[in-house]
């Protein structure tokens, strides 16, 4: 295995155990992560990240087309 694949692998652990970790903070605080999924503001403040992540990632690869093409 290369470097690369270790780090991502490594990444990714850390990842889970953030997620894990967060999870049991909300437990132990007496918060229902079902009960505030199904309110439908966070539906639609999910929607609207969503789309301004898929808004910046289009301008973020128009960007790297542009600068490899000034590049070359």
């Amino acid at each position: 295995m290369n470097k690369s694949s270790k780090n991502n692998q490594k990444g990714f652990v850390e990842l889970i155990v953030v997620v894990i970790v967060a999870l049991v903070i909300l437990h132990l605080l007496g918060i229902d992560l079902t009960q505030l999924l199904a309110k439908q503001w966070v539906r639609d403040f999910a929607i609207y990240v969503r789309d301004m992540i898929r808004l910046v990632w289009a301008d973020l690869l128009e960007i790297f087309g542009f600068v490899k093409s000034v590049a070359n």
